[in-house]
Formats: structure tokens, C-alpha cells, sequence
């Protein structure tokens, strides 16, 4: 900051200490310091001994005062010069010692004069000039400001994207709906209570998807809200003038609840889908029989390590290989067993006795799929679901872990070929385990892996048995 003029020391002197305004009829104490008549005397008022000086403290023993009739003309001549007035504002002086304020103490965070620089107490601390403070502190304001401004950016992409949700939303709600209905109109005589609840259920995640894409929003434009009021009162800091360090501190300050910006987001994913709603056919006995038909197990397809049972419903594992008849069909890699029928049209249902297995896998492959693969992937043309080292599993890439309440007994296959479904059920407790979505291209055919035995360690066999009786 610039020293002062000759114009700006005029007026600091022709200042009364006491009003801090141009001196009224202005007097001179015996110290030698000038103030208005009436300041002084309102000053002096309480005391009856001792009257002291307010600038210096000097110690008046009587209540003496002179007029100063030759500062009278010179404070007169002070107050025809405004624009010194206008000067003074902007330099901002010190209320104490009445010296420019030019200096900053970095133990204090605060602004003073030479005098109070030099004072007892910042005599030990680092003071620097105000300008350069200042001028520190423009620079973090204005990297402050290109940061908020491209948080600003992202936030307000952010709340578009947020805003197209509902629609997004909206269209998922209405092809699950669509998928529903068409689902149940099947059996609308025997199950329309059962699709009430489920639409119910459907419109009351919207519901809740809904509020909590509002609450978002809400939030959002809060949060855009209070970093236009930051920008703006960043902006204002630097184009102030002189710049008010307290103002400065204060955005800082609120700039810091900024830097780290979170942008919540909500997902429209619906938890329910036709995964999660049971095929209500499997809920009517006579529905059941409709499409269960009579699957056997085809001994031209078993690896020689499975034994069939004579009427080729069940087969469990051996360790020593048999002998078998050459089949282009058998399984030599991959110790399983094929139905006998393929499917290349229709709806088809089937239930496999697991007991208490540690170890096996059921699905369908296509017909013409390699009987030489040692892992059957999806991409092959399998579709399994498996148990091994206690865990559930879908024979997705990657596998999709299945977490299952209730340990399955017994699983239901139910093929949908013009749907292009393959659906797993828990016959133990009626729940839905897995669905895989497929385009099929061929004919497919029932699957049956035993899995390996150890001993007496998952030695039962897998059987293919009736349907239950769901009433």
C-alpha cells in the first residue's frame, strides 16, 4: 500500500481521537494533543483528579484547556477537501493509532498499522505487508472460483441426468408392467388376486423410487443453489477494491464445505422383475401336468463313469470307468448325462431329487453341443446351476452367486422355449432360485450332473421323480 499524502496526513490531523470525526471547536490539552471542546469534556466528565490524555495518557493534574483557533482554520480548510474524506474510507485507517493499515500478522490472521506492528503484542510475530496477503489470497479466491465453477458444471450436468430419470424410470415401469400382465392373463381366472399384489408391489417401488429421486433433486438444487451464492460472493471479494480480509476468510471458509462435492445419485434398477415373481403355473396341480412330460435319461449321452438306473431315472457316480458301446453322443470329459428328449418347442417341466448332495449341477444344453468339453460356459451352449463347496451358484460369465434361504431337496426345471427362459425352482419351500434369458438357436435337452463322489461322501444318485403336488 502506498504511503500517504500530504492531503491524507491533513486529515488524520485535523481528526478528533475521541469522535474520530473533523475537530468542533478544537482545544489544546497540556500535553500538546488537540480534540473538540466537548469530546473532551464529556471525557473528562467522571474524573475528579488526574484527567489523562486519551492519545497519549499523559496526566493533566487540573482540567486545563486552550483554544486552538489556528487548527480551527486549517480543520476548516480540511473539510472543504471531500475526496480526502472519500480517500480515508478506502485505505481503511487504524481506529487506534490512526495510521494506515498496511501490514498483516500471520500468528493473528489480522490486519493492523506500523504502530501496532510494533506494539507489545505482536513485537515477536511475522508481519508482512497487507498487500501481499491480499493479494495470496485473490489467487486462492480465484482458484477457488474456476474449481466451483466446474463443480458448477458437473453439478448441473449431474441434475440433468438426475432429471431424465424419472422418465427412464417410468419406461422400465411400463414394459415390467406390460411383461406382468401378459404373464398372468394366462391364468387371470385362477390368479388374479396373485397379480394385483405383484402390480401392486411393482407401483409402490416406483412410489418409493420416485420420493427418493425427489429427495435427491431436492438436494441437488439446494447444493446448486448455495454454490451460485458462493460463486457470487467470490466474485464480489475480487472485484472489491480494496478487499475486506474478513469477507475473503468467510468465502474460504464456505468454499471448504465444496471441495470434496458429493453428487448423490439414485438408481431407477427395479429389485422386482420376472425373475422374481413365480410362474404362476406352478401353483395349480393341473398346470403342472400340462407341460411335465415323461424325461428319461438317454444312455447313449453318459459319461463312463455314471451308472444309470434300470427304468433311467436316477444316476450317481462311480470312480472306476466302465466299458461302454462306442456313442458319438457320450460324454467323455465332463462326468454328466443327457435326457432323452430335445425340445425345440414349447413349454416343458421337470423336478430332480437333489437330497442331500454336496455336489451336483442341472440345466439344459443344446443337442448338438460338444460331449468333449471339460467346462461347459454358457457361450458353449449350457445353462446350469450348480452346488459345490457349499455354495449356490448360476453358470453365468462370471458365475452369479445365488444365495438360498432354505437348502434344496428337490429343484424344479421349467423350460420356456419361445420365451427363451430356463427357470430354476426350490421345491422345498416353493421359491424361485434362477432364470437365464436365452435366444435359443437349436434344440436343447435336459442335463443331469451328479457330481463327483469321494467314499460314502455325495455317493447318492440324482432322480428324476413327479412333480409335486402344490395344493
Amino acid at each position: 500500500m502506498a504511503s500517504l499524502s500530504h492531503l491524507e496526513v491533513l486529515n488524520i490531523d485535523t481528526t478528533c481521537a475521541i469522535c474520530l470525526d473533523h475537530l468542533q471547536d478544537p482545544v489544546m490539552i497540556p500535553c500538546g494533543h488537540s480534540f473538540c471542546r466537548v469530546c473532551i469534556t464529556q471525557y473528562w466528565k467522571p474524573v475528579t483528579k488526574d484527567f489523562s490524555c486519551p492519545t497519549c495518557r499523559h496526566v493533566c493534574v487540573q482540567q486545563i484547556m486552550y483554544p486552538n483557533r489556528q487548527l480551527a482554520s486549517i480543520v476548516e480548510t480540511a473539510r472543504q477537501l471531500p475526496f480526502v474524506k472519500e480517500k480515508m474510507q478506502n485505505e481503511k485507517i487504524c481506529y487506534k493509532h490512526h495510521e494506515v493499515i498496511n501490514l498483516f500478522c500471520k500468528e493473528d490472521q489480522e490486519a493492523m498499522c506500523v504502530v501496532c506492528a510494533v506494539s507489545h503484542g505482536h513485537l515477536y510475530h511475522t508481519v508482512g505487508p497487507l498487500d501481499e496477503v491480499l493479494k495470496n489470497y485473490k489467487e486462492k479466491l480465484q482458484s477457488c472460483l474456476e474449481d466451483l465453477g466446474r463443480k458448477a458444471k458437473d453439478l448441473k450436468e449431474h441434475m440433468s441426468m438426475e432429471e431424465k430419470k424419472p422418465k427412464e424410470l417410468r419406461e422400465l415401469v411400463r414394459n415390467c408392467h406390460k411383461r406382468i400382465t401378459c404373464d398372468f392373463e394366462e391364468l387371470r381366472s385362477f390368479l388374479e388376486q396373485e397379480k394385483d399384489q405383484q402390480l401392486h408391489c411393482l407401483r409402490a417401488e416406483e412410489t418409493e423410487i420416485l420420493g427418493r429421486l425427489k429427495t435427491t433433486r431436492a438436494h441437488l438444487s439446494e447444493q446448486c443453489c448455495s454454490l451460485n451464492t458462493l460463486i457470487v460472493d467470490m466474485e464480489r471479494c475480487l472485484e472489491s477494491r480494496a478487499g475486506v480480509l474478513k469477507d475473503m476468510q468467510s468465502v474460504l471458509q464456505r468454499y471448504e464445505t465444496f471441495k470434496n462435492l458429493e453428487l448423490p445419485s439414485v438408481s431407477v434398477e427395479l429389485k422386482r422383475s420376472m425373475a422374481y415373481f413365480p410362474r404362476p403355473l406352478f401353483h395349480l396341480k393341473k398346470m403342472l401336468k400340462k407341460y411335465t412330460g415323461d424325461v428319461t435319461l438317454d444312455p447313449q449321452t453318459a459319461h463312463p463313469n455314471l451308472v444309470l438306473s434300470e427304468n433311467l431315472k436316477s444316476v450317481y457316480f462311480i470312480d472306476i470307468p466302465q466299458e461302454l458301446p462306442h456313442s458319438s453322443r457320450r460324454f467323455t470329459t465332463y462326468p454328466c448325462v443327457l435326457g432323452s428328449s430335445s425340445y425345440s418347442s414349447g413349454r416343458h417341466y421337470w423336478e430332480v431329487e437333489v437330497g442331500n448332495k454336496t455336489h451336483w449341477a442341472l440345466g439344459v444344453c443344446y443337442e448338438s453341443a460338444s460331449s468333449n468339453v471339460q467346462d461347459p460356459k454358457q457361450e458353449l451352449g449350457y445353462w446350469r446351476v450348480r452346488l459345490w463347496n457349499e455354495q449356490y451358484v448360476a453358470m453365468t460369465t462370471p458365475f452369479t452367486p445365488l444365495l438360498l434361504n432354505v437348502k434344496p431337496k428337490r429343484v424344479g426345471i421349467f423350460l420356456d422355449y419361445e420365451a427363451g427362459k430356463v427357470s430354476f425352482y426350490n421345491m422345498t419351500n416353493r421359491s424361485h432360485i434362477y432364470t437365464f434369458d436365452v435366444i435359443f438357436a437349436e434344440a436343447v435337452c435336459p442335463l443331469f450332473y451328479p457330481g463327483v463322489c469321494i467314499g460314502d461322501i455325495n455317493a447318492d444318485p440324482l432322480s428324476i421323480c413327479e412333480p409335486s403336488d402344490w395344493y
